[in-house]
């Protein structure tokens, strides 16, 4: 009996192959062929799967969101409310090899959205899931009482947005910035909202 593929798995497995030659290689040497030849399959194999590039790299785009998001959630039973704050908001920093590499994918993907437009729309997507991280964060403190009284969560968030994406530009660069100060910077940046 032939063994059946799970098209989820293999299409998660595509995406790590355009991920892995665009860290290798850049964006511009993403091609069916070369990508095809990463994950180890055929070009037809891989257009059984995406259709075009265009469909190949919006869906590596929103992997990455997918994957930083499960791990956001997965804070969710941390008790401590400044503990889970900060474990959330170090997912969309890139702290270990797993989100820089997010990290660059997606930088890589966002800056070749004038080509795809549909790119942009998953940015952006994803950077008003982040805000809306930010406000989660900040509204949970805030009903705690560990923020001061007269704190206005939306302004708040889009200063805690970007913090967290400087932060994690910085981190990536790698001059200015390590994944301790960026930590460090976010955690007192929180506790001077008390």
């Amino acid at each position: 009996m032939p063994k059946l593929i799970d098209h989820d798995r293999r299409q998660q497995e595509i995406a790590e192959a355009v991920w892995r030659v665009i860290q290798r290689e850049g964006i511009g040497a993403v091609s069916v062929r070369d990508v095809a030849a990463e994950a180890g399959i055929s070009s037809g194999s891989l257009r059984h799967v995406f259709a075009s590039k265009a469909e190949l790299l919006a869906y590596s785009m929103r992997l990455v969101a997918t994957r930083v998001r499960e791990r956001a959630q997965a804070h969710a039973s941390i008790t401590d409310p400044w503990q889970r704050a900060l474990a959330v908001l170090d997912e969309v920093l890139p702290l270990d090899d797993r989100r820089r590499c997010e990290m660059e994918v997606n930088l890589a993907l966002v800056a070749e959205s004038p080509a795809h437009p549909l790119l942009k729309d998953i940015a952006l997507d994803a950077q008003r899931q982040l805000r809306g991280a930010c406000a989660a964060i900040l509204t949970g403190l805030a009903k705690r009482g560990l923020l001061a009284p007269d704190i206005d969560v939306d302004t708040e968030a889009m200063r805690l947005h970007a913090l967290v994406d400087g932060a994690a530009m910085h981190v990536l660069l790698g001059d200015t910035d390590t994944p301790e100060t960026a930590q460090r910077m976010i955690a007192e940046h929180l506790r001077a909202l008390a």
